[in-house]
């Protein structure tokens, strides 16, 4: 419970009126020993609670004060506006005898300078505008009592380092200093190592269990949009966010899911904040259900109600892979990770599993005729949610149709609104143009399914894939039906049996190697 620790009577009212009760883990695991005036060190994820863990301190340590042109007493340091405008939220209502003013990049710096000038007690920043405003003499570190750096590790990968150690420089020696990062890399360990003096480390990542389905998808690039065009639609309703490399492929999904009918927005750094704010304001509220971005423009973003993260293009390291991943599967709800890996990514996909030291649920993606079904369940289920004033002025002409038994404009009115006849797509690749066969009986080599597929008259034959009771094989939809007489056939369905483990061969003997031999 809050009213455990040292806060002061006024915090505890303020949370109290919250309906705080129960700090969040990270919060439990600092709050002791920062309201002692301990150094911290704290890993966890964005939307667990860090900012009242650094918050609180500040609320409860420091006076109301109203001196004009007043130095702040409290700085705080973000990647991202995105994240310095939610940090300064929070603080305005668990601080409201604090002065907060936030400062980041993207804006004009006439109201910003204006307010640092005016006085305040804590600062909120980017580091890059921050650096702006302390070499025009407009910020004033000298009196910080505490100093707060919050997802350290992006800062650092954004290329802050220089300004940041620019920064801590300007801030007196004997003050507080909290760290937050989800992870760290050498080059955060090293800038805690030098910053920090004798910190309380506490890592909720490491005792934290993962609380999202990891599943991966092979799909090669061109086949790769009208999967997630499927994904989107069997997730229909829940907040996605679609992780790419650059802004232009970002660009790209946008205007290609929309014309498909979905509500997508990019968001990267070409937006002006006006613009950022307006797209983030649009998928909070639900008006879009995807949200597609770089890395880079989607760090600090503190959305807690994702359901699913997709990453468009396996991610270029572990720490990136980590961060988007931890956007869903928060404050208690389920989560869904979806990778896209291209037949060539293989390896990649192996390497990221053994770095996160867990498999991925190999599967795939949802069939045609699943996603068809789904898209006529949504249309059902917002015609019911539909007023009775709207609906009983159609009620007649609907009433006539199925007095008729008019069923030919039913099926086309169906087609206008869904789509024609899904094209058929190979549940091992996601390529149209063929049919996964499920292949039972004396399987044998991919070669021997071949000369099995070859007799009975297959044709074309695509991606062959063995499994532990049989095999799976592409094949042109008008062989979906095909009759082979050694072997049990039915079209697939996903999900997909797991696939049959390659053979190890016969271990390489060799003599072991004495302790000389074993050094070199």
């Amino acid at each position: 419970m809050f009213t455990d620790y040292t806060l002061s009577e006024d915090v505890l009212n303020t949370l109290q009126a919250k309906n705080f009760t129960t700090p969040t883990p990270i919060q439990a695991a600092t709050l002791p020993h920062s309201l002692a005036g301990r150094d911290i060190l704290g890993q966890a994820r964005t939307g667990t609670g860090k900012t009242l863990a650094f918050g609180l301190p500040m609320a409860s340590g420091l006076e109301a004060d109203r001196t004009r042109g007043r130095a702040p007493r409290a700085f705080i340091l973000t990647p991202t506006r995105e994240l310095a405008l939610q940090v300064a939220g929070e603080l305005e209502w668990v601080a409201p005898h604090l002065s907060v003013v936030t400062v980041y990049g993207g804006t004009g710096y006439g109201k910003q300078a204006s307010d640092l000038k005016r006085g305040c007690d804590i600062v909120v920043a980017t580091p890059g505008r921050a650096i702006d405003y302390m070499k025009r003499g407009v910020l004033d570190l000298s009196h910080v009592q505490f100093v707060v750096l919050d997802e350290a590790d992006e800062m650092l990968s954004m290329g802050f380092e220089e300004d940041v150690e620019t920064l801590l420089a300007a801030t007196p020696s004997e003050r507080q200093t909290m760290f937050f990062s989800a992870t760290l890399p050498r080059w955060a360990k090293n800038l805690a190592k030098k910053h920090l003096k004798d910190p309380e480390h506490a890592d909720l990542m490491r005792e934290e269990e993962v609380s999202y389905k990891e599943l991966a998808i092979e799909a090669n690039v061109n086949q790769r949009l009208g999967i997630l065009s499927d994904l989107l639609h069997a997730h229909h309703g829940e907040k996605t966010i679609i992780f790419t490399h650059t802004k232009a492929e970002v660009d790209k999904l946008a205007k290609e899911l929309n014309a498909t009918g979905h509500g997508a927005e990019a968001i990267h750094g070409d937006l002006n904040q006006t613009q950022r704010e307006r797209v983030l304001a649009r998928f909070r509220s639900g008006q879009v259900n995807a949200l597609i971005g770089t890395n880079v423009a989607a760090r600090g973003l503190d959305i807690p109600e994702v359901d699913l993260v997709v990453h468009y293009r396996i991610p270029s390291d572990t720490d990136a892979y980590q961060h988007r991943s931890g956007r869903t599967g928060r404050a208690g709800r389920e989560g869904t990770v979806v990778l896209l890996y291209g037949t060539r990514e293989k390896r990649d996909l192996a390497l990221l599993e053994r770095a996160v030291s867990r498999k991925f649920t190999k599967t795939a993606a949802p069939t045609p005729e699943r996603v068809q079904d789904l898209k006529l369940e949504r249309l059902l289920s917002n015609a019911q949610s539909q007023s009775e004033e709207d609906k009983s002025f159609w009620r007649e002409t609907a009433e006539d149709l199925l007095e008729s038994g008019d069923s030919e404009t039913l099926a086309g009115l169906f087609a206008l609104l869904l789509g024609g006849a899904p094209a058929p797509k190979s549940l091992l690749t996601g390529e149209e143009g063929w049919v996964t066969l499920g292949l039972e009986g004396n399987i044998g080599t991919v070669g021997h399914v071949v000369r099995q597929l070859k007799d009975a008259d297959a044709g074309d034959i695509g991606r062959i894939e063995l499994t532990v009771k049989g095999a799976y094989a592409d094949v042109r939809p008008d062989k979906a039906d095909l009759d082979v007489d050694t072997l049990e056939v039915s079209k697939a369905k996903a999900p997909l049996a797991k696939p049959r483990s390659k053979p190890q061969g016969k271990p390489n003997k060799r003599r072991p190697r004495g302790r000389a031999e074993a050094r070199r």
